[in-house]
């Protein structure tokens, strides 16, 4: 099966060196640099939510006409037959969720004594709807930002996975190529919905999310909903027409 990316990759990320400082008593500003007990956990893979190429497009609509339809309904979807909920599935010390926000954000500030790892600010540029929210963790606060799967969990069941093993389940809700931080409202109102239901408010990511849903899907030989493809062939129409979006 052919694995090929869509998107280029796009990461900011503010590199902050205070010279001569030993010790860090607080939270720091994540860097690649970081030494000792602040060495931040590996990165995961490039975000989703990238600017796309009119030529990327291109090849992404001849994928999409390349996969099967299937509107078939199969009941039974529960998130727990996903495993754990961001688990830490590439080894790297650190979990899925906070992986995948360290990639998206800017101006990181990690949590000392977590290797990096856990996520205490930061700021994303939301590419569903185009505002700059900035987050803190917290109880409440965190749900500001979400990791949205860009084929939901619901959606996906339906189309396949059912019928894998738990492990493959697993390894599908923790793919960073199926992931990416958004705004906490616009995930909730997009739920388990498809392209033929939902697509982002901001037509600047209109391409990469398009293309990256035909991405997942070749990558995982899902079937598609025919209305669904009708979507992403509008959009991918468009996005070859128009150039990068």
């Amino acid at each position: 099966m052919r694995r090929r990316t869509k998107q280029q990759l796009v990461i900011a990320a503010l590199l902050v060196a205070a010279a001569g400082v030993g010790a860090l008593a607080g939270p720091f500003v994540h860097s690649s640099t970081a030494s000792g007990d602040d060495v931040a956990a590996a990165p995961a893979q490039p975000s989703s939510s990238s600017t796309v190429s009119a030529a990327a497009a291109s090849d992404a609509l001849q994928d999409l006409h390349a996969l099967p339809l299937s509107d078939a309904y199969v009941p039974g979807y529960d998130r727990t037959a996903f495993g754990q909920a961001w688990a830490d599935t590439d080894h790297n010390g650190c979990d899925t969720r906070n992986d995948v926000l360290r990639r998206d954000l800017v101006d990181v500030v990690t949590k000392p004594g977590t290797n990096g790892c856990v996520v205490l600010s930061g700021t994303l540029q939301d590419p569903y709807t185009g505002r700059t929210i900035a987050f803190q963790r917290g109880p409440t606060s965190s749900l500001a930002v979400q990791i949205d799967h860009r084929w939901p969990l619901g959606l996906v069941w339906r189309h396949g996975a059912a019928s894998w093993t738990p492990a493959q389940r697993e390894a599908f809700a923790n793919d960073p190529a199926e992931l990416v931080a958004v705004d906490g409202p616009a995930n909730e109102e997009k739920s388990d919905s498809g392209p033929g239901e939902w697509m982002p408010t901001s037509a600047g990511d209109s391409c990469s999310y398009a293309t990256s849903f035909v991405a997942v899907a070749t990558k995982w030989r899902l079937p598609i909903a025919t209305a669904d493809e009708h979507a992403l062939e509008r959009t991918l129409t468009g996005c070859t027409t128009q150039g990068s979006n």
